[in-house]
């Protein structure tokens, strides 16, 4: 999988008085042959056939997403317990 969004603060959010950074999450993104489950780079999309099976991507064609969530902040939510 390649890394097409870095994870890191974007912003804060006061809570109690406490600043808290707000952290984009990580994402990852994985392009592949759904024939033969080959993962592809930039220049085997261009070409438009897998070079594994040898068959078309428009018909082919599959793309995963992967979202880490680097760290869940508190945001002063209590059980009640």
């Amino acid at each position: 999988m390649r890394l097409i969004k870095e994870g890191k603060p974007i912003t804060y959010k006061t809570v109690d008085g406490h600043q808290i950074p707000v952290i984009q999450p990580e994402i990852y993104q994985r392009i592949y042959c759904k024939n033969c489950d080959y993962e592809v780079d930039s220049e085997e999309q261009a070409i438009g056939t897998c070079s594994e099976c040898n068959q078309p991507w428009s018909a082919n064609k599959a793309i995963d997403i992967k979202v880490n969530i680097l760290e869940m902040p508190p945001i002063g939510a209590e059980s009640g317990e």
